[in-house]
């Protein structure tokens, strides 16, 4: 819980400040994506923007791995006064170790991308 409670808070001071900048530079659109991979076999995705992008994020592991999650059921998240995106993603099929991506993209170009190793 209080790990929870923890990533919550980094990914909203992560996300202000990125907000920040992105207004700064002239309102461009944005994500970004915080995932949590401490389940085995699933990983645990957020993805934050300034508006709702109508997109997806595509979680991928090798060839044993290959979703992708539709971005439609944004919410505002009051605490960072962002849109929020949550959903889970099976990766036991990739196992230990596995290098694996989640990527957005709003149908034109690639918003944000992160890669981990799977747990």
């Amino acid at each position: 819980m209080m790990r929870t409670i923890h990533l919550t808070v980094a990914i909203a001071i992560a996300a202000l400040a990125f907000a920040s900048s992105a207004l700064a530079l002239g309102g461009a659109g944005y994500a970004k994506i915080s995932a949590d991979w401490s389940t085995p076999g699933v990983v645990h995705v957020h993805v934050v923007s300034n508006h709702s992008i109508h997109g997806t994020a595509t979680t991928t592991c090798g060839t044993a791995v290959n979703v992708t999650t539709a971005l439609d059921s944004w919410y505002d998240n009051p605490v960072i006064h962002q849109n929020e995106d949550d959903f889970d993603v099976d990766i036991s099929a990739a196992g230990h170790g596995a290098s694996c991506t989640i990527t957005v993209n709003d149908g034109h170009k690639v918003l944000a991308q992160q890669s981990f190793v799977s747990t």
